[in-house]
């Protein structure tokens, strides 16, 4: 699998790893998003161990562990005869302390895939708090990072003297999987972004010597492909039931939805509430997330629901319809007839994301400032894609467009009419009106928004950092 633009999280680990004070760190995200090779490469300057869970009952699972200690015990010539296949997790753990108090240096204990360890009724949680208030009373380094499934991953119930923390690896931005997209031109590769996304075991699967089509065509569509069922098989290995949420997914593979319109695609669902399982679910596993538009309260109940990967909404919005027929007909005719001219439709509804992930990341480059808070704006006049305020304390406003803008129609006369609407960002003397497209900007619409000191342009070039 790659492994590419994780400086932050690799940074926001190892700044963890190297304190002195024990801590327990819980680590979620996508099945294929760089967990574990994430934890690999932050712990690979420690002393430590990273075992794999197996999907095994708990007596098994411990006794694999009794064996990954005692190696390393051995290792560090110490005997581990006192752990033993009917050892107890506390047994366990108490040799993990050990392992930690033979060095100098932070210890760090990886269990990898640790929501099996829920799934098989280890009683593991006050085992591991106790283990940790003993290394934190004897002043031993002592790391756990547990890896795996949000939601069911072990947890401690104490805070003091352990520092707790967790973190979900989200999808790659744009930037960083730029190098693993196919295309020759910039607007080709943000387009390869919005089909294939930002998990890195997908990009991994991708030819970048040939073109998205082609890529379509082999991985997704061909039965053989590496990536023709991936999103299902993501879903199948975490529910036991899935034609509710694949229900659900279908319905937000053409764009972000609220609650009823969520409910209206699940229709043997009689009352909306029951829908609330469902998607608390799919946000658990970082399918989808809930959003709420910036100058709304804390509490409000009016938020949209988006898929968090534009390959999953790729793949429910085209793949997922020839999976269910009966594939009779070539695969070429049927990309040239359903998926060709609906991809422009479908980055239309991916760019805002897109969008929204550079002013998080990237606009340093592009604005001289990141997003200090970022989203989205909307409510009964106003619709904003993209907005927010920058570290630098400007507020912006932002119109995406994937299709060239008619000539002469500036999207600056849209945004400065959505602009009068809202109240974010009022009183402050700089506002900003972004313009961003996925493609090369023509000439006229250069121009125009070189017009305006309120303004400023940011292209395909501009997402890639190819300017």
């Amino acid at each position: 699998m790659i492994f590419t633009g994780r400086s932050r999280e690799l940074g926001r680990i190892r700044a963890l790893l190297d304190r002195r004070q024990p801590s327990f760190f819980r680590v979620s995200g996508l099945p294929g998003v760089g967990k574990s090779a994430l934890l690999a490469r932050a712990a690979a300057d420690y002393d430590g161990i990273h075992h794999w869970c197996p999907p095994l009952p708990d007596p098994e699972q411990r006794a694999r562990l009794a064996e990954r200690i005692r190696g390393t015990l051995a290792a560090d010539g110490t005997s581990g005869d006192s752990l033993s296949a009917d050892s107890t997790w506390a047994e366990l753990l108490d040799a993990a302390v050990a392992c930690a108090a033979a060095t100098d240096r932070p210890f760090v204990l990886v269990l990898d895939d640790a929501h099996r360890l829920s799934e098989a009724r280890s009683r593991v949680g006050a085992p591991l708090e106790a283990a940790l208030a003993r290394a934190a009373a004897s002043t031993i380094s002592l790391h756990v990072v547990l890896i795996g499934r949000e939601g069911g991953l072990p947890d401690i119930r104490s805070d003091d003297p352990v520092t707790r923390s967790s973190l979900r690896v989200e999808p790659l931005p744009l930037r960083a999987a730029a190098p693993h997209l196919p295309g020759n031109r910039p607007h080709e590769r943000v387009r390869a972004y919005g089909v294939f996304g930002g998990v890195p075991r997908v990009l991994g699967a991708l030819d970048t010597s040939v073109t998205v089509g082609t890529n379509v065509r082999r991985l997704l569509l061909d039965d053989t492909g590496s990536l023709a069922a991936s999103p299902m098989e993501w879903l199948e290995r975490e529910v036991q039931t899935p034609s509710r949420y694949v229900a659900i997914l279908r319905s937000l593979a053409s764009g972000e939805a609220d609650w009823a319109t969520l409910h209206a695609g699940v229709p043997d669902l009689t009352r909306s509430g029951q829908v609330a399982p469902y998607l608390n679910r799919l946000v658990e596993l970082g399918l989808i997330e809930i959003r709420r538009s910036l100058d709304s309260s804390p509490t409000t109940r009016t938020t949209r629901y988006a898929i968090t990967d534009p390959f999953v909404a790729f793949w429910f919005r085209f793949i997922f319809p020839w999976r269910l027929s009966d594939q009779s007909d070539p695969i070429g005719p049927y990309y040239a007839s359903e998926i060709r001219p609906g991809i422009n439709a479908h980055m239309e509804q991916m760019l805002p994301r897109i969008c929204r992930q550079h002013m998080s990341f990237d606009a340093i480059e592009t604005l001289g400032a990141v997003a200090r808070e970022g989203g989205s704006l909307w409510g009964s006049d106003a619709e904003i894609p993209v907005a927010g305020t920058l570290t630098s304390g400007a507020v912006y406003y932002g119109a995406t467009g994937w299709a060239e803008p008619e000539t002469g129609h500036s999207p600056l006369d849209g945004i400065d009419a959505e602009v009068r609407e809202t109240r974010y960002g009022f009183g402050r003397e700089r506002r900003l009106r972004l313009i961003f497209t996925g493609r090369t900007a023509p000439t006229w619409l250069r121009r125009d928004v070189a017009r305006r000191h309120d303004a400023a342009l940011i292209d395909a070039e501009g997402l890639l950092g190819e300017e």
